[in-house]
């Protein structure tokens, strides 16, 4: 059903996009549900939040700037506010670079940064590498390897 060569997408994984970009979610959806995904989008983090809450993605994809939350302050919600919540993050920003306070809470937090745009190519390696191997750290900084 992947039609990614040398690579196997997970039945029924779930991921998450949150993204604020109409186009930009579009584009991302026909992308993993034509690779064997079941695709999940908030416009936005808050409603990403619940989204969450109410059944935990299997992956989530979610744009650094976005207004009223960002994706940092999401992350930061879900890893210290929803516990069961051990899903891989992705944050996806248009930046040059980021700040290494920034770069550095992140990785803490057991996410990964990605930088656009994210051509056909690296947004299913992105979502594979975070299905296959991601890091769990819980609200104390604990952090272990799930595979």
């Amino acid at each position: 059903m992947n039609g990614h060569p040398g690579s196997s997408t997970r039945q029924g994984a779930t991921i998450l996009i949150v993204e604020d970009d109409a186009a930009a979610v579009e584009i991302f959806e026909q992308i993993l549900t034509a690779n064997g995904y079941d695709v999940r989008v908030a416009a936005d983090a808050r409603q990403a939040l619940i989204e969450v809450q109410r059944q935990t993605p299997s992956a989530v994809l979610v744009d650094l700037h976005m207004p009223m939350m960002d994706g940092l302050e999401f992350l930061r919600r879900v890893r210290a506010d929803i516990p069961d919540a051990h899903m891989p993050i992705a944050l996806v920003t248009g930046d040059y670079f980021l700040q290494d306070e920034m770069a550095q809470e992140v990785r803490a937090l057991g996410a990964r940064v990605h930088f656009k745009p994210l051509w056909d190519d690296d947004l299913l390696k992105l979502v594979q590498d975070l299905l296959n191997t991601h890091q769990v750290v819980d609200v104390h900084g604990h952090s272990t390897d799930r595979r």
